[in-house]
Protein backbone atom coordinates (compact mmCIF):
# COMPACT_ATOMS: atom_id res chain seq x y z
CA UNK A 1 0.00 0.00 0.00
CA UNK A 2 1.71 3.01 -0.82
CA UNK A 3 2.71 5.57 1.68
CA UNK A 4 4.38 2.50 3.94
CA UNK A 5 7.38 3.24 5.78
CA UNK A 6 10.43 1.31 4.82
CA UNK A 7 13.22 1.44 7.46
CA UNK A 8 16.90 0.37 6.16
CA UNK A 9 19.39 -0.02 8.67
CA UNK A 10 23.13 -0.01 7.15
CA UNK A 11 25.68 2.51 7.61
CA UNK A 12 26.42 2.12 3.59
CA UNK A 13 24.87 5.65 2.17
CA UNK A 14 25.06 5.09 -1.33
CA UNK A 15 23.19 1.60 -0.44
CA UNK A 16 20.74 3.46 0.94
CA UNK A 17 20.37 6.46 -1.52
CA UNK A 18 19.60 3.29 -4.18
CA UNK A 19 16.71 1.65 -2.57
CA UNK A 20 15.52 5.30 -1.47
CA UNK A 21 15.13 5.86 -5.10
CA UNK A 22 13.50 2.73 -5.78
CA UNK A 23 11.28 2.60 -3.22
CA UNK A 24 10.15 6.28 -3.29
CA UNK A 25 9.38 5.80 -6.88
CA UNK A 26 6.89 2.88 -5.58
CA UNK A 27 5.03 5.09 -3.48
CA UNK A 28 6.99 3.99 0.21
CA UNK A 29 8.14 5.95 2.32
CA UNK A 30 11.71 5.88 3.69
CA UNK A 31 14.33 5.46 6.56
CA UNK A 32 17.69 4.57 6.68
CA UNK A 33 19.45 4.55 10.37
CA UNK A 34 23.04 4.35 10.78
CA UNK A 35 23.55 2.16 13.29
CA UNK A 36 21.80 0.03 15.90
CA UNK A 37 21.23 2.90 18.58
CA UNK A 38 19.46 4.92 15.91
CA UNK A 39 17.61 1.89 14.74
CA UNK A 40 15.96 1.27 17.95
CA UNK A 41 15.05 5.15 18.05
CA UNK A 42 13.58 4.92 14.90
CA UNK A 43 11.42 2.35 14.97
CA UNK A 44 9.85 3.93 18.05
CA UNK A 45 9.45 7.01 16.23
CA UNK A 46 8.36 5.83 13.12
CA UNK A 47 7.05 2.57 13.58
CA UNK A 48 7.87 1.25 10.18
CA UNK A 49 5.84 -1.75 8.31
CA UNK A 50 8.84 -3.25 7.15
CA UNK A 51 12.66 -3.17 8.34
CA UNK A 52 15.91 -4.49 5.85
CA UNK A 53 18.73 -5.02 7.97
CA UNK A 54 22.64 -5.45 7.69
CA UNK A 55 24.43 -7.94 9.59
CA UNK A 56 27.75 -5.40 10.13
CA UNK A 57 26.90 -2.00 11.95
CA UNK A 58 29.46 0.09 13.96
CA UNK A 59 28.00 -0.70 17.20
CA UNK A 60 26.22 -4.02 17.14
CA UNK A 61 25.68 -6.98 15.61
CA UNK A 62 22.54 -7.14 13.12
CA UNK A 63 21.65 -10.31 14.33
CA UNK A 64 21.95 -9.24 17.84
CA UNK A 65 19.75 -5.73 16.74
CA UNK A 66 17.44 -8.52 15.23
CA UNK A 67 16.54 -9.94 18.58
CA UNK A 68 16.10 -6.71 19.93
CA UNK A 69 13.91 -5.19 17.30
CA UNK A 70 11.51 -8.33 17.80
CA UNK A 71 11.44 -7.24 21.33
CA UNK A 72 9.56 -4.26 20.14
CA UNK A 73 7.97 -4.70 16.56
CA UNK A 74 6.16 -7.25 14.71
CA UNK A 75 7.03 -6.28 11.34
CA UNK A 76 8.55 -8.10 8.92
CA UNK A 77 12.86 -7.93 8.84
CA UNK A 78 14.39 -8.77 6.00
CA UNK A 79 18.86 -9.24 6.14
CA UNK A 80 20.29 -7.68 2.84
CA UNK A 81 23.96 -8.29 3.75
CA UNK A 82 27.54 -9.62 2.32
CA UNK A 83 27.39 -12.88 4.39
CA UNK A 84 25.57 -14.97 2.44
CA UNK A 85 26.88 -18.46 3.66
CA UNK A 86 23.83 -21.21 4.62
CA UNK A 87 24.98 -20.91 8.11
CA UNK A 88 25.26 -16.75 8.20
CA UNK A 89 21.10 -17.49 6.90
CA UNK A 90 20.33 -19.64 9.35
CA UNK A 91 21.33 -17.74 12.01
CA UNK A 92 19.82 -14.78 10.48
CA UNK A 93 16.32 -16.29 10.28
CA UNK A 94 16.70 -18.01 13.79
CA UNK A 95 16.71 -14.24 15.64
CA UNK A 96 13.83 -13.29 13.84
CA UNK A 97 14.31 -12.63 10.34
CA UNK A 98 11.76 -13.40 7.85
CA UNK A 99 13.88 -13.04 5.00
CA UNK A 100 17.38 -12.96 3.49
CA UNK A 101 19.07 -11.34 0.40
CA UNK A 102 22.81 -11.39 -0.08
CA UNK A 103 24.72 -8.24 -1.35
CA UNK A 104 25.09 -7.70 -4.25
CA UNK A 105 21.39 -7.45 -4.79
CA UNK A 106 19.21 -6.61 -7.50
CA UNK A 107 16.79 -3.17 -5.90
CA UNK A 108 14.29 -4.53 -8.36
CA UNK A 109 14.23 -8.16 -6.51
CA UNK A 110 14.46 -6.59 -2.92
CA UNK A 111 11.04 -4.02 -3.63
CA UNK A 112 9.43 -7.44 -5.01
CA UNK A 113 9.80 -9.44 -1.65
CA UNK A 114 9.19 -5.94 0.09
CA UNK A 115 6.02 -5.87 -1.88
CA UNK A 116 5.30 -9.46 -0.81
CA UNK A 117 6.01 -9.87 2.98
CA UNK A 118 3.56 -6.78 3.39
CA UNK A 119 0.97 -7.76 1.14
CA UNK A 120 0.81 -10.92 3.40
CA UNK A 121 0.80 -8.78 6.64
CA UNK A 122 -1.82 -6.48 5.54
CA UNK A 123 -3.80 -10.18 4.83
CA UNK A 124 -3.39 -10.98 7.85
CA UNK A 125 -4.64 -7.87 9.93
CA UNK A 126 -7.77 -7.91 7.90
CA UNK A 127 -8.44 -11.65 9.08
CA UNK A 128 -7.78 -10.42 12.42
CA UNK A 129 -9.90 -8.04 12.00
CA UNK A 130 -12.60 -9.87 10.32
CA UNK A 131 -15.47 -10.92 12.52
CA UNK A 132 -15.83 -14.45 13.28
CA UNK A 133 -19.10 -16.77 14.32
CA UNK A 134 -16.25 -19.28 14.92
CA UNK A 135 -12.51 -18.03 16.11
CA UNK A 136 -11.22 -20.85 17.47
CA UNK A 137 -9.04 -23.63 15.27
CA UNK A 138 -8.33 -26.76 17.48
CA UNK A 139 -6.23 -29.82 17.67
CA UNK A 140 -5.93 -32.45 19.96
CA UNK A 141 -3.12 -30.38 21.60
CA UNK A 142 -3.41 -27.10 20.18
CA UNK A 143 -5.57 -24.00 20.10
CA UNK A 144 -5.65 -21.34 17.90
CA UNK A 145 -7.66 -18.18 18.74
CA UNK A 146 -7.81 -16.39 15.48
CA UNK A 147 -9.21 -13.44 17.02
CA UNK A 148 -7.18 -12.71 19.02
CA UNK A 149 -3.82 -14.22 17.54
CA UNK A 150 -2.97 -16.59 20.39
CA UNK A 151 -1.50 -19.93 19.82
CA UNK A 152 -1.84 -22.45 23.29
CA UNK A 153 -0.48 -25.75 23.51
CA UNK A 154 -2.50 -28.04 26.44
CA UNK A 155 -3.46 -24.79 27.76
CA UNK A 156 -0.16 -22.87 28.21
CA UNK A 157 0.17 -19.90 25.56
CA UNK A 158 2.80 -20.24 22.98
CA UNK A 159 5.32 -17.18 21.95
CA UNK A 160 5.15 -17.58 18.48
CA UNK A 161 6.76 -14.86 15.70
CA UNK A 162 4.86 -13.48 13.48
CA UNK A 163 5.79 -16.07 10.46
CA UNK A 164 5.33 -18.81 13.24
CA UNK A 165 1.85 -18.09 14.06
CA UNK A 166 0.79 -17.69 10.01
CA UNK A 167 2.69 -21.87 9.78
CA UNK A 168 0.95 -22.98 13.02
CA UNK A 169 -2.34 -21.53 11.41
CA UNK A 170 -1.74 -22.60 7.89
CA UNK A 171 -0.77 -26.33 9.18
CA UNK A 172 -3.77 -27.10 11.19
CA UNK A 173 -6.25 -24.94 8.46
CA UNK A 174 -4.84 -27.82 6.20
CA UNK A 175 -4.14 -30.93 8.51
CA UNK A 176 -3.66 -33.88 6.91
CA UNK A 177 -2.86 -33.05 4.08
CA UNK A 178 1.09 -32.43 2.71
CA UNK A 179 2.28 -29.46 1.83
CA UNK A 180 5.11 -28.71 -0.74
CA UNK A 181 7.80 -26.50 0.46
CA UNK A 182 6.90 -23.63 -2.60
CA UNK A 183 2.67 -23.89 -1.60
CA UNK A 184 4.21 -23.09 2.15
CA UNK A 185 6.32 -20.21 1.00
CA UNK A 186 3.65 -19.16 -1.89
CA UNK A 187 1.11 -19.03 0.58
CA UNK A 188 3.25 -16.91 3.45
CA UNK A 189 6.13 -15.36 1.97
CA UNK A 190 4.62 -14.43 -1.71
CA UNK A 191 6.86 -15.99 -3.62
CA UNK A 192 7.71 -19.56 -3.57
CA UNK A 193 9.99 -20.29 -6.25
CA UNK A 194 12.93 -17.72 -5.98
CA UNK A 195 12.86 -18.11 -2.24
CA UNK A 196 15.48 -21.21 -0.97
CA UNK A 197 13.91 -23.91 1.18
CA UNK A 198 16.36 -23.31 3.86
CA UNK A 199 14.05 -20.23 4.72
CA UNK A 200 11.67 -22.74 5.06
CA UNK A 201 13.25 -25.07 7.19
CA UNK A 202 14.71 -22.81 9.95
CA UNK A 203 11.11 -20.95 10.57
CA UNK A 204 9.44 -24.65 10.64
CA UNK A 205 12.56 -25.84 13.22
CA UNK A 206 11.56 -22.84 15.34
CA UNK A 207 8.04 -23.66 15.34
CA UNK A 208 8.36 -27.25 16.17
CA UNK A 209 10.79 -26.25 19.35
CA UNK A 210 7.83 -24.95 20.72
CA UNK A 211 5.31 -27.02 19.55
CA UNK A 212 6.79 -30.81 19.73
CA UNK A 213 7.24 -33.13 22.69
CA UNK A 214 10.76 -33.96 21.11
CA UNK A 215 11.59 -31.61 18.30
CA UNK A 216 14.35 -33.97 17.00
CA UNK A 217 11.42 -36.66 16.73
CA UNK A 218 7.94 -34.32 15.67
CA UNK A 219 4.95 -35.99 15.47
CA UNK A 220 2.75 -32.99 14.90
CA UNK A 221 4.43 -31.46 12.11
CA UNK A 222 6.13 -34.28 9.94
CA UNK A 223 8.44 -33.96 7.18
CA UNK A 224 7.26 -36.44 4.04
CA UNK A 225 10.71 -37.20 2.74
CA UNK A 226 10.93 -35.64 -0.56
CA UNK A 227 7.65 -33.96 -0.65
CA UNK A 228 6.92 -31.51 2.17
CA UNK A 229 5.91 -31.38 5.45
CA UNK A 230 2.13 -32.69 7.12
CA UNK A 231 -0.01 -31.15 10.50
CA UNK A 232 -0.97 -34.63 11.67
CA UNK A 233 -3.35 -34.25 14.10
CA UNK A 234 -7.09 -33.67 13.05
CA UNK A 235 -8.01 -29.92 13.63
CA UNK A 236 -10.90 -28.14 12.86
CA UNK A 237 -12.98 -24.67 13.54
CA UNK A 238 -15.12 -24.78 16.90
Amino acid sequence: MPGEMIMLVDDEADIGEIIEMYAVSDGFQFQQAMNGAEALRMVDAYSPEIIILDVFLPDIEGYELCRQLRAVTDAPIVFLTCKFTEMDKIIGLSVGGDDYMSKPFSPLELIARIKAHLRRTRMAMRRMEEPRKASILASESLQVNLSAHEAYLHSQRLELSAKEYQLLTFFMNHSGQVLTAEQLLDKLWGYGKGLGSKTLQVHIGNLRRKIEDDPARPERIVTIRGVGYKFCEHAAII
